[in-house]
């Protein structure tokens, strides 16, 4: 694989001059029309668009410093993926060129779209409205291919629609395709062809009439007319963060296009609940909160949960002799976000549980009479034997949320040798 400057035959360090006499030394010897042999013409033309391609680069001061940076014109990469530049792909490039300039951009699969471009919308909508489902009017407004001239811009005659003249695209000159270089590894650069996105490969462009009197009557010689509708968007129930409504054949058209693109509106959902609803989502369940008095969690209660996004109140009631304990959760099935039309997902509530305050008694009779309630004392560590005379009793004490995590603990920070982890417990014997 030869470098740009390989294939004009100059030196790294040419002037601009010494290029410019290299390209038309090089294209002159191998013009695909100077070849007598037709075996050797499909090699003379590939030499010729390399050639052409190389002097596009050189030729131009700043494509050039970006080549001699980057080693390709726009200093990006034609592989991406570390398993690209393999024989088979290398090769298939080079077999791609021939008498059709087409055929280097087709042979990699980009496939030529007969359709205008989708329109892309965001619609925001509340949680609630994602949880329910609503249908949504709006005003589009969009452009059409003009339906008495078909596009051309031209106008009818005799009721006939007349073809538009065609001229050369000015853009490619005319050949239906642009060329551009291509890093392929470092060092090693050869040209790609891409389809001409202004005459869509064709060489030669529809031509707009050039006075009023050729110009058709109903878009003014545009070829496109705007239309406005209402339309109306179903928003499905239980739909989600970045979900999409497609309204096919509702986007703008195109000249030249056969078919049109979608209207794809997609879904931004909001956070915030309605007045009385405390639900946060999470995936398809719902978490919601509730705090209960240690007299509720341990003799049963029924209280209000929580309003829904539909609008239900729903009531909790535990029955006597169910305890709640720190730490539970309870699932209510069926309760949480809608997965189809006929299963939802489950509602969760998290427990709270206050605990009355220090000092909460009038009397000592009370507690006598929550002891002889609640079941008896139990013996943390019956592994140890009574001994009053080696027993000590705590009152100092603090109740803390936590315990400290050592990494963060300002006591160790000072002992720089020893480690946060390094505290052994004690060896069970």
């Amino acid at each position: 694989m030869s470098t740009l400057y390989e294939i004009l035959g100059v030196e790294i360090d040419a002037t601009q001059l010494e290029i410019k006499k290299a390209y038309r030394k090089a294209a002159l010897q191998h013009h695909p029309d100077k070849v007598a042999d037709e075996s050797l013409r499909e090699e003379s033309e590939v030499r010729f668009k390399e050639i052409a391609a190389a002097y596009e680069v050189l030729g131009d001061e700043e494509k050039r410093a970006r080549y001699d940076k980057y080693g390709d014109a726009d200093g990006s990469d034609f592989f991406n993926g570390p398993n690209e530049f393999e024989d088979a792909a290398f090769m298939n490039f080079f077999h791609s060129f021939g008498s059709n300039p087409q055929n280097a951009y087709d042979h990699y699969g980009e496939q030529k779209v007969d359709r205008s471009a989708d329109v892309q919308v965001p619609l925001n909508v509340s949680m609630a409205d994602c949880y329910n489902g609503k249908s949504f009017k709006f005003q589009s407004k969009r452009t059409l291919v003009c339906d008495r001239c078909l596009g051309s811009g031209w106008r009818r005659r005799n009721d006939h629609v007349v073809p538009p003249p065609q001229v050369e695209c000015k853009k490619c000159g005319g050949q239906g395709f642009k060329q551009r270089i291509r890093r392929l590894a470092p060092g090693f650069a050869t040209t790609e062809n891409i389809t001409c996105p202004t005459c869509d490969g064709k060489g030669k462009c529809a031509s707009k009439p050039n006075n009023d009197k050729n110009k058709c009557k109903k878009c003014v010689g545009t070829g496109v007319t705007t239309e406005s509708k209402s339309l109306t968007v179903s928003l499905p129930r239980g739909s989600r963060q970045d979900d999409q409504i497609v309204l096919k054949g509702e986007a703008d058209q195109e000249v030249g296009k056969s078919q049109t693109g979608n209207l794809v509106f997609t879904i931004k959902e909001g956070t915030e609940c309605p007045e009385g609803v405390d639900l946060q989502r999470h995936g398809f369940d719902l978490i919601t909160h509730l705090t209960l008095s240690l007299a509720e969690a341990i003799t049963g209660f029924s209280k209000t949960l929580t309003k829904t996004l539909d609008g239900r109140i729903l009531q909790l009631q535990i029955p006597p002799g169910k305890v709640i304990r720190p730490g539970n959760i309870i699932q209510i099935p069926h309760e949480g976000w809608p997965i189809d039309t006929t299963t939802s997902g489950d509602l969760y509530v998290v427990v709270h549980i206050e605990f009355p305050p220090d000092n909460w008694f009038s009397e000592r009779s009370d507690l006598t009479q929550v002891k002889n309630v609640l079941p008896g004392e139990t013996n943390n560590n019956a592994a140890v034997e009574d001994d009053p005379g080696n027993t000590e009793t705590v009152t100092n004490i603090n109740i803390v949320e936590e315990i400290p995590d050592p990494s963060q603990d300002d006591r160790f920070r000072s002992r720089d040798d020893d480690k946060a982890n390094d505290f052994p417990g004690c060896a069970q014997q």
